[in-house]
């Protein structure tokens, strides 16, 4: 590489101007951060408090349901082992709500049901931990949307090409919100 190309590649790098964020964009980032980093946060720097108990509810029930749900199909899959194993001292002694022993196949669908609904339980705490943060990301950016009275829309008609005489004919409504 010549000693040109080499000052001409330093001077652009030299002169490249850096990106200065605006107030918004910061308030955007640092509501996100706290957001995905302590759940109901985000709600609480954009001040709207009210969603913490939602947030946080929502949070906990989840876990409670993982909790329950892991307990659940391990008692089911504890009482499934001992049916299938070759001791004969150990039997199953879960019961139904009838109080009649399950079978076999009714302890092996138990353990999957409740494993099936463990995993649901944490879909549904990564969906709510998720939702938090675009809805406090969300917030953080209509802080600074402008909702004046000023806002008009007009309908349009589709424009055809004035220089092709053969288009077909159409139909169509365009419609234009002007935000002043």
């Amino acid at each position: 590489m010549s000693l040109g190309a080499l000052s001409l590649l330093e001077t652009s790098i030299y002169t490249q101007e850096i990106d200065v964020l605006t107030e918004e964009q910061l308030r955007v980032r640092k509501t996100t951060k706290w957001a995905a980093v302590l759940p109901g946060s985000g709600q609480v720097i954009n001040k709207k408090s009210w969603k913490v108990p939602l947030v946080l509810g929502g949070l906990v029930t989840s876990g409670w349901f993982i909790q329950e749900n892991t307990k659940q199909m391990n008692l089911f899959l504890e009482n499934w082992g001992y049916e299938l194993d070759d001791d004969p001292t150990t039997n199953s002694t879960l019961t139904d709500s009838n109080g009649a022993p399950y079978i076999l196949s009714d302890l092996e669908n138990g353990a999957y049901v409740y494993r099936r609904n463990r995993d649901l339980s944490y879909l549904a705490f990564l969906g709510v931990y998720l939702l938090q943060i675009v809805d406090a990301n969300v917030d953080s950016h209509m802080k600074f949307f402008d909702a004046s009275e000023d806002l008009s829309w007009n309908v349009v008609p589709p424009q055809l090409s004035p220089n092709n005489n053969r288009t077909p004919w159409q139909v169509g409504l365009s419609i234009r919100i002007n935000n002043k």
